[in-house]
């Protein structure tokens, strides 16, 4: 498999004074000068993406069969049959999290790449699955892997990646983590990534109903994209060396994240179905509940529900029944609802930072980095 050198490269970390390297106890940078330039002191994020991405690179190295070809080919490195060229790699967005609340918490950013790697491994088994659960042949503008392969080899890739990613957390023992910080790691990724399955299991389920209330899309939400965000953040702060309480308020920040990304989501899908005649929404096709539509079924009046019900009730959906659905959620207002309800959870996400005692430079990072999945 071609894979490319492997290497961390240079992530800009600094060792605040009173830290040595190698050391895996987190301590703060101490409240001075340094506070205000801890900010400048941060690798840009794209920057840190470049180091996860070389550190997925080394989990994978030592594989041959064409099995990791696909998972390359997932990840952006290699290029496939009938395919142009290989995408550019992702923004690894969730390794780029736990690397962010590491930094921001006071530890070692090389000792937590593992950690890094693995979260962001636990997320393309997920995507691998989401595709073949959806039917969606596309995936960053490219045959998605069960396209070109088939479901089943995409669920071998997928699981493969789920098996990685609990071996890449063992390597955190090669750089100096202590064996309880490494094992406290693996439970903290094997609960997220069962959360998130039971996530799927809950949107899935709602495919075929029309009663489902609004507090249950966010325990859908919560659990199937919050998960892996707050397991990113609450992995950078533990192995930081943060407290309890801090580890707490990050993870919170990760969930409320993942629910107000998911609220972005919909409304992202629902708007290009409404604007652009040639998109198809697979998400709308498969009956997905986006949370303006379980609001308008929870709230709606009934001669509202039955005209969402000529769409909802039908076996299958043809593209044309999609039409003018966009228009209804806007009269009943529950695109506007669900905009502001996103706002709320953006404004809880930054609320648990503000709570975590982190100092409020490393909040000021952390909440960028958020800031910017948002904006992208």
């Amino acid at each position: 498999m071609k894979t490319g050198q492997g290497g961390h490269g240079s992530n800009g970390y600094r060792f605040p004074p009173n830290r040595q390297p190698g050391s895996h106890h987190a301590t703060r940078p101490e409240a001075s000068d340094e506070g205000k330039t801890l900010l400048t002191m941060q690798p840009r994020f794209d920057d840190l993406a470049s180091t996860v991405d070389s550190e997925i690179r080394e989990v994978l190295s030592a594989r041959s069969t064409r099995l990791y070809d696909i998972m390359a080919y997932h990840l952006g490195w290699e290029d496939a049959a009938e395919q142009t060229a290989p995408s550019a790699p992702g923004d690894r967005r969730h390794g780029v999290l736990c690397l962010v609340a590491c930094q921001a918490a006071g530890g070692d950013v090389d000792s937590a790449m593992p950690a890094a790697a693995a979260v962001e491994l636990v997320d393309k088994f997920c995507q691998i699955h989401d595709d073949v659960q959806g039917g969606k042949p596309k995936r960053d503008n490219r045959d998605a892997v069960w396209w070109v392969w088939g479901p089943a080899q995409a669920i071998n890739a997928g699981d493969g990646m789920h098996a990685l990613a609990r071996l890449s957390l063992f390597r955190l023992l090669d750089r100096g983590v202590e064996a309880e910080l490494a094992f406290r790691a693996v439970q903290v990724l094997d609960e997220a990534s069962l959360r998130a399955c039971e996530g799927r299991f809950l949107d899935l389920q709602a495919q075929e109903r029309v009663d489902v209330a609004v507090e249950s899309y966010f325990k859908m939400a919560t659990d199937k994209e919050g998960a892996l965000y707050g397991c990113a953040l609450e992995l950078g702060a533990v192995l930081a060396g943060a407290g309890d309480e801090t580890v707490r308020h990050v993870r919170q920040s990760g969930l409320d994240l993942g629910v107000a990304l998911q609220i972005k989501n919909d409304l992202a899908e629902l708007s290009k179905t409404a604007s652009a005649s040639d998109y198809v929404s697979g998400d709308l096709m498969n009956k997905k509940k986006l949370l303006p539509i379980v609001m308008a079924f929870e709230t709606g009046a009934a001669r509202d529900r039955r005209r969402l019900g000529d769409v909802y009730f039908k076996r299958v959906l043809e593209p044309g029944d999609l039409d003018g659905l966009a228009t209804i959620l806007d009269e009943l207002g529950t695109i506007e609802r669900s905009r502001e309800l996103l706002v709320q959870r953006i404004a809880s996400a930054r609320s648990s930072l503000e709570a975590s005692g982190l100092e409020s430079a490393g909040i000021e990072f952390v909440g960028s980095y958020i800031d910017s999945l948002m904006e992208a």
